[in-house]
C-alpha cells in the first residue's frame, strides 16, 4: 500500500477531515486564536487532496448550489485579474474566498445527510456558546449594565461584532432546536445558551442586529408550528421590557427612533443620511466600471476614491467627501452588501451572489414535507439564518472574512440536507 493510501486511511480512521473543519468552524468567532484556526485550515487542505486523488470527488458538478460559487468564483477571478488593483484583489481572493471556496467544496463531497453534518452543526453553535460563556467570565456585571445607563449609546464596551455573530448563530440554534430529535439533556442545553446569547445581544444595544434576530427566530418558530412557544416568547419579552422600563424608562429610546421619520430623513449627516452620502459615493465608482467593478476586496474603497479623482468631483464640504477623505485604506466601508459586491465584482458578481443564493431557497421550499429531522432543519434553517442575514446586510457586506466563511459552510449544509431529502423521497416512491 503506497503512502497516499495509508494517509487516506488515516484521514478516514480517524475522521481527521471533520475535525480539522470541525476545528476551523469552532474558532471562527474568535479574534484570538488565528494560528490554530490557519493550522486547521492547511491540514484540511491537505486531507482534501488526498481524498480528492484517492478518486473521492462527489461534489456534483451539476448540482445548481455548486455551479453558483463556481460562478461567484470565476467573476471574482475575472474581476480581479481585469482590475486596475490586481495584487490587492488577489490577496483579498486568498484571504476570503479561497477559504469559503474549501470549506464548501469539502462539505458538499464529504458529508452525507443530516447524521453526518451533526459534528459540523454541534462545531458551530459549540463556538459561539464557548465564545459567550468567555465574555461573561471576562466582563464584570456592570460593564454589562452599561445600557442601562447609556441608552444613546450603541455599543457596549464589552465585545465589538458578538451581536453581528449572533445574528447567525441564534436562528441557527433555534431552527436545529425545532428540528432535531435529541434528547432533553442537548435540547435543553440550546435552549439556556439560545436566552444567554439573546441576553447579551440586548446588552450590547445593536438594534438592527436585536430586530434581525427576534425577527428570525419568530420566522422560524411560525415555520415550525409553535405558535405556542411564539405567544410564550411574546408574554416574555414583554414582562422583561416593562422591567427594564421600570429601571430605566429611556432604556428603549434607541428603539422607538427606528419608527420615528426622523431617523431616516433628518437635515443632519447622521443615521441613513450618512449612509445615503456613503451609497453615492460607491455609485459613483461602480458607475464607471459596472460590469465586473474594480475587483474583489472591498478595503481599497478608499483608495479608488483618492486615486482615481473621485474625491475632486465631489462637495468639498458635503458627507461623501467628508466620509471618503476621513476614512482610510480598509476603514472606509459601502454598508451596504449588494452595493459592496456591485463594486467589488459588478453586475456579474451580484448575479452570481444572487443565483446561488437563490438555489439554496429553492431547494428549502422544493424540499417536500419529509418529517426527518434533516429536512425540517433544512426549511426551518434556510428560512430563519436567511432572513436574518438579508435584514442585516441593509447597513452591511457581509460576505467575505469569517461571516462569510460561517454562510458558506451553511449553504453547504444546505445543500447536503437536499440530497438526502431527495434520496428518502425517491426511495418512498
Amino acid at each position: 500500500m503506497g503512502l497516499l493510501a495509508n494517509t487516506e486511511d488515516l484521514i478516514v480512521r480517524y475522521r481527521l477531515m471533520t475535525v480539522f473543519l470541525a476545528v476551523f468552524l469552532f474558532l471562527q468567532p474568535f479574534q484570538k486564536f488565528a494560528g490554530v484556526r490557519s493550522t486547521a485550515f492547511v491540514l484540511l487542505c491537505l486531507a482534501f487532496v488526498v481524498k480528492l486523488v484517492r478518486g473521492g470527488n462527489k461534489t456534483g458538478l451539476k448540482d445548481p448550489s455548486v455551479i453558483g460559487l463556481i460562478l461567484i468564483i470565476a467573476v471574482s477571478l475575472l474581476s480581479s485579474a481585469l482590475s486596475p488593483y490586481p495584487q490587492e484583489s488577489f490577496d483579498a481572493l486568498r484571504k476570503n474566498l479561497l477559504y469559503q471556496a474549501v470549506v464548501f467544496f469539502v462539505i458538499v463531497n464529504c458529508y452525507r445527510g443530516y447524521v453526518g453534518l451533526k459534528p459540523l452543526f454541534y462545531a458551530l453553535m459549540g463556538g459561539f456558546a464557548a465564545l459567550s460563556v468567555y465574555v461573561v467570565f471576562k466582563y464584570d456585571p456592570e460593564v454589562f449594565l452599561n445600557w442601562l445607563s447609556h441608552s444613546d449609546r450603541g455599543d457596549a464596551p464589552f465585545l465589538k461584532g458578538y451581536s453581528l455573530y449572533a445574528t447567525f448563530y441564534i436562528p441557527l440554534a433555534v431552527a436545529y432546536l425545532y428540528a432535531s430529535n435529541e434528547g432533553w439533556k442537548l435540547k435543553s442545553a440550546l435552549v439556556f445558551f439560545i436566552f444567554l446569547e439573546l441576553t447579551l445581544s440586548v446588552l450590547n444595544n445593536h438594534r438592527g442586529q436585536l430586530v434581525a434576530i427576534v425577527l428570525s427566530g419568530a420566522a422560524i418558530t411560525v415555520f415550525a408550528k409553535r405558535y405556542y412557544l411564539l405567544l410564550a416568547g411574546l408574554m416574555v419579552c414583554v414582562a422583561l421590557s416593562l422591567a427594564l422600563l421600570r429601571v430605566n424608562p429611556q432604556s428603549f429610546d434607541r428603539y422607538k427612533t427606528l419608527l420615528s421619520p426622523h431617523t431616516y430623513v433628518t437635515n443632519e449627516h447622521t443615521g441613513l443620511n450618512d449612509r445615503l452620502a456613503i451609497w453615492e459615493g460607491a455609485f459613483d465608482m461602480i458607475k464607471d466600471r459596472p460590469v465586473l467593478g474594480w475587483g474583489y476586496g472591498w478595503k481599497k474603497l478608499s483608495t479608488v476614491a483618492n486615486e482615481k479623482g473621485y474625491i475632486d468631483r465631489w462637495d468639498k464640504s458635503g458627507p461623501t467627501y467628508r466620509y471618503y477623505t476621513q476614512k482610510g485604506y480598509g476603514s472606509a466601508n459601502p454598508h451596504n452588501l449588494a452595493i459592496q459586491i456591485l463594486f467589488e465584482t459588478g453586475v456579474l458578481g451580484l448575479l452570481a451572489f444572487l443565483f446561488f443564493w437563490g438555489t439554496v431557497v429553492v431547494k428549502a421550499a422544493s424540499a417536500g414535507v419529509s418529517a426527518s429531522a434533516g429536512t425540517r432543519l433544512l426549511k426551518y434553517g434556510a428560512s430563519g439564518v436567511l432572513l436574518s442575514y438579508l435584514l442585516i446586510n441593509y447597513a452591511n457586506g457581509l460576505w467575505e472574512e469569517s461571516f462569510g466563511i460561517l454562510m458558506v459552510a451553511f449553504a453547504a449544509s444546505m445543500v447536503v440536507l437536499y440530497r438526502e431529502a431527495e434520496c428518502d423521497e425517491e426511495g418512498a416512491l
